[in-house]
């Protein structure tokens, strides 16, 4: 049985203390522009934060008028809106909907409200209507849109199935002789068929249909249209009241669409009931957005099948207005210098709802930009870029209306506050908007003594790709050898730390450590060569990366202590520190690794993105795929023996970049966090370390949650945070330290 560590309980304390001092500050999830008869304006934002009591997020919804020179009037009190799933307001901001969730008798239901701005106009019980399954509220999916009448509604929803009994069941007497209803037929035998989904944190989804509910004829319709083998999301209304959005091929099979922008794709027309394809073959797209005078669509592209889960995205654009028009690529994946003298990596992230100058000759979006978040001014006629100025924070623009815009100002010692600014079109040349601040944070105590700095690293060596940048965040000085060091590479692999605030590492810098959080290549926000260089070198540029911003940062800030480093890190970043602690044993004292990759060989089949071979080069990747699919295409086996031993060779590949085969080497005390439901890192990963560890006498324990692939959920939330910082704290100590020498 597995000794029971005692801690001492002023530290535990201290410890949760500070948590909730962090988790008392909220996270802004949108803002909304909205005007007021008087000429006002009113920015409408709507926050979580962590009810710790209640062991879950709340969700609450601020009105803050403004100004028409954008000064603040009035805050008004935050309102409750925990229940509410999505909302809408109608384009002239007369009605709104409201998809809400309410417990009634014991089980979760679904309601569409309408509300005026005086009551509650209509209500629909979706479960009871039963034309179709819940509403889809995720990222991928997820619509929630007024028609340009403003009459009718416009989501996202699981399609009915017809329902299934077992193949022998008695039924009630009374109802042998009645006459059923079509919608009342069931099918026999069908109960236990698999239902494939879109993987991670997409549990669940099935069968999207496109759905539009009439408030005038109170009807709800699921339209037809779409091929049987695509799955429609992101939906929005023409101006005609067509449909365009975007479909996913689901056939084969379901490949995880969280954090993979890489899935086939495609952005379509649905008009008449008749489905047209708008987008090329070949890619994946996401992001549709019609501009305000209706005559252009973009929308974010990439090259799909198997390549990087993420990588930089093109701008495309399509005139509606013109017959058969053709996509024109408005900005180039590569990496150019723009209007006002900066660098610009490529689009990594999703476009604004709302993200048109009046006129629709200026578009506006924000994306990671190596270790930042920078907003940005397209000019979609002449395709130049300008970089809006900020300085130091991370900057997102959350919504614009008539050319004011609404901002998301953030940094590593900065919760998030609203910011609001006016586009003029000098901004276009010189990148200034001025902005006012709407929402100030409160100050963290103990923050005033912290600082963060963007650094950069560039390789004296002829590799094609020889630079990589990381983060320092922790104490601005301190005696020599004074603050323990905490290695934090992130997940992905084809992700970025960006200078945004992190309650987890905001916790680890009250406890007393420093942080280097490592943009190895790989990386996004770089470029997309960037982030291709590290296929077929996982375990290798990515660990020496590490290894490299570790020492550069002892180095440069000489109060880290080298003899008290730990790592931490999840998925991929999990993958990284298990390397570490085997590839370099001596050099590491203490490791957090939760939901960690260890053997991707084993890993890739079980996966619900089975295409995760980062081992793998995109040729090998590709050469797999054929001898997989040989047998399935109908070929002969003596054709296949031919081509089994090369992808003999790429198990053998995926098997020597992986943790595992560094296991007999690892020394440091290691804490694993699992959790059961995760489909992208199955638990498996992280017990097969364990076991191994364990068998090897190294020092271990692991956390096991009934929860998915972040750990994100309240309770396990603040238990595996606690729980990382204690391990870091205690295997990191100067009495541990002078113990071991002893």
């Amino acid at each position: 049985m597995a000794s029971v560590q005692k801690i001492p309980i002023f530290q535990v304390k201290e410890l949760v203390n500070f948590y909730k001092l962090i988790a008392a500050h909220p996270s802004l999830n949108n803002a909304r522009i909205l005007g007021t008869p008087n000429g006002r304006l009113s920015i409408q934002g709507t926050w979580t934060q962590r009810n710790l009591e209640r062991k879950t997020d709340q969700r609450f919804l601020q009105n803050y008028d403004l100004n028409s020179d954008l000064t603040s009037v009035y805050a008004g009190f935050s309102i409750d809106v925990t229940t509410e799933l999505m909302s809408a307001l109608t384009r002239d901001e007369a009605r709104k909907a409201v998809l809400r969730q309410a417990i009634i008798d014991k089980s979760p239901k679904q309601f569409i409200e309408i509300w005026d701005k005086h009551h509650l106009v209509k209500n629909y019980d979706l479960s009871a209507l039963d034309v179709h399954g819940d509403v889809y509220t995720d990222i991928e999916f997820r619509s929630f849109e007024w028609s340009p009448d403003n009459t009718k509604l416009l989501y996202i929803a699981e399609k009915k199935l017809p329902k299934s009994e077992p193949f022998y069941k008695q039924k009630p007497l009374d109802k042998k002789d009645k006459e059923e209803n079509e919608d009342d037929k069931v099918t026999v035998g069908n109960e236990y068929i698999y239902k494939p989904h879109w993987g991670e944190q997409l549990v669940g989804k099935h069968r999207p249909v496109v759905v539009v509910l009439d408030t005038t004829e109170d009807t709800i319709t699921a339209l037809p249209g779409i091929p049987d083998d695509l799955s429609p999301g992101q939906v929005i209304w023409t101006e005609d009241q067509d449909i365009i959005g975007v479909v996913w091929k689901h056939e084969p099979q379901y490949l995880g669409l969280t954090a993979c922008t890489n899935r086939y794709s495609w952005i379509f027309l649905l008009k008449n009931e008749e489905f047209y394809k708008l987008s090329d073959e070949g890619y994946a797209v996401h992001s549709p957005r019609i501009s305000l005078n209706g005559e252009y669509l973009v929308w974010l592209q990439r090259e799909a099948g198997v390549v990087p889960h993420h990588n930089a995205h093109a701008l495309i654009l399509r005139d509606l207005k013109t017959k058969n028009s053709n996509n024109k690529t408005i900005v180039e994946i590569a990496v150019k210098q723009i209007i006002n003298g900066k660098h610009f990596y490529g689009i990594y992230g999703r476009l604004p709802r709302r993200c048109w100058s009046d006129g629709s000759q200026y578009l506006f979006f924000s994306t990671t930009q190596r270790n930042n978040i920078v907003s940005y001014i397209l000019n979609i006629k002449t395709k130049d870029i300008t970089e809006i100025n900020n300085t130091r924070s991370s900057l997102s623009i959350l919504d614009v209306k008539e050319n004011v815009i609404a901002f998301l100002s953030t940094s590593l010692t900065q919760p998030h506050s609203i910011l609001v600014g006016h586009f003029k079109n000098e901004a276009v040349d010189s990148g200034d908007i001025p902005r006012t601040v709407i929402t100030t944070p409160m100050k963290i105590d103990g923050f005033e003594k912290i600082t963060y700095e963007l650094n950069e690293h560039k390789y004296d060596s002829n590799e094609t790709i020889n630079e990589f940048n990381y983060i320092y965040f922790g104490p601005k000085s301190g005696e020599n050898k004074s603050v323990p060091l905490i290695v934090v590479p992130h997940g992905g692999p084809h992700s970025n730390y960006t200078n945004t605030f992190s309650l987890d590492y905001s916790l680890f810098i009250l406890a007393g450590f420093g942080i280097v959080q490592v943009n190895y290549r790989g990386s996004t926000g770089m470029g997309s060569q960037t982030v291709e260089y590290l296929q077929g070198k996982v375990g290798d540029v990515d660990v020496r990366d590490c290894l490299t911003a570790t020492v550069e940062a002892l180095k440069k800030y000489p109060w880290l202590d080298s003899e008290r480093i730990g790592l931490c890190g999840g998925s991929h970043g999990g993958f990284l520190v298990a390397h570490l602690s085997g590839q370099i044993p001596d050099f590491f004292k203490a490791v957090v690794a939760r939901n960690p990759v260890i053997d991707i060989a084993v890993m890739f089949g079980i996966s619900d993105i089975p295409d995760c071979r980062n081992a793998l080069t995109k040729e090998e990747k590709i050469a797999y795929l054929r001898n997989v699919c040989a047998v399935e295409s109908g070929f002969p086996y003596n054709v296949l023996t031919d081509v089994a031993e090369p992808a003999i060779d790429m198990f053998v590949k995926m098997k020597k970049c992986s943790p595992i085969m560094y296991v007999d080497r690892v020394k440091a005390p290691t804490l694993i966090s699992i959790g059961t439901k995760d489909l992208r890192v199955p638990s498996s990963q992280g017990t097969m370390w364990y076991n191994r560890l364990k068998s090897n006498k190294v020092k271990t324990k692991m956390l096991v949650y009934d929860d998915n692939h972040p750990l994100s959920t309240g309770p396990a939330e603040i238990d595996h945070i606690i729980n990382d910082c204690l391990w870091l704290l205690e295997h990191t100590s100067k009495h541990k330290e002078s113990k071991d020498k002893e």
